[in-house]
């Protein structure tokens, strides 16, 4: 029997639909949409998840050096971090519910460009079937 989970497709800050149908993700493209909320979200915006989200946001409009690259990679490899206990807690929980296909299992590389008015990270990612995907997360002022 086949493990799957779902979520309601979002695309450009909106629930996605097709005709008067919801449209759904799952698999790899919902792990990527999982992300990039998850990495958009600024840092304690939620009440009821006061782990969730980052601080990408405050790394815009101040002094660009090297230590602030390493400094979004680092927060970026937190979010993934909290994510993928996350996702373990579940596993633990109700295996049932996931599918390997939308597990994060490795972070491949994160790339990251910051300048004065923006930040870009592009993340490379595997899920639980080793196949890999590129997620790319902007902010700007």
């Amino acid at each position: 029997m086949s493990k799957t989970s779902y979520s309601l497709r979002i695309a450009d800050g909106d629930l996605a639909m097709t005709g008067n149908q919801m449209d759904l993700v799952h698999g790899v493209d919902k792990l990527n949409q999982d992300l990039d909320l998850w990495l958009r979200e600024r840092y304690g915006g939620d009440r009821f998840h006061t782990n969730w989200g980052s601080i990408l946001q405050e790394f815009i409009g101040g002094v660009v050096s090297e230590t602030t690259r390493s400094e979004v990679q680092a927060e970026v490899l937190r979010v993934l971090q909290n994510y993928q206990a996350v996702q373990y807690r579940m596993l633990q929980q109700e295996p049932q519910k996931m599918s390997q296909s939308e597990m994060l299992v490795a972070v491949d590389d994160i790339k990251t460009n910051v300048s004065y008015d923006s930040v870009m990270v592009q993340v490379k990612i595997r899920n639980g079937v080793n196949q890999s995907s590129t997620l790319a997360v902007g902010t700007s002022a």
